[in-house]
């Protein structure tokens, strides 16, 4: 998959898992498709910027849950992207919860580090 194809699909896997605007099952057909990196990312932002104690974070895990628990593929994916360099890159130099509500810019930023 082209990397401009990836990110815009990681920028509706993203909102689509954030909004509901994906079933699980399609968020995790989605995620299959991407780059470890990114399948990681995404669900660490979720889980970062949505903790429990947000009201808005019942839904959001709910889906994130649902979605890894269809697939053993993500749950590999997320595993890979754990231990990649561009992960601890990014956590290294970032925090997830700046990038709450500004999640295109987050995947833009991914997508860029993965092309260099």
């Amino acid at each position: 998959m082209a990397t401009t194809d990836e990110g815009r699909e990681a920028q509706r896997l993203l909102a689509g898992l954030e909004n509901g605007g994906l079933s699980t099952a399609d968020a995790a057909i989605v995620a299959e498709d991407l780059d470890p990196v990114l399948v990681y990312c995404i669900v660490t932002f979720l889980r970062r910027v949505y903790p429990v104690s947000d009201p808005a974070a019942s839904s959001v895990l709910d889906r994130v849950v649902q979605m890894t628990s269809r697939s053993p593929a993500v749950v590999r994916k997320h595993g890979q992207g754990e231990s990649d360099p561009v992960s601890r890159w990014f956590e290294e130099n970032h925090d997830y919860r700046d990038f709450r509500g500004r999640g295109a810019e987050l995947i833009e930023l991914l997508v860029d580090k993965l092309e260099s």
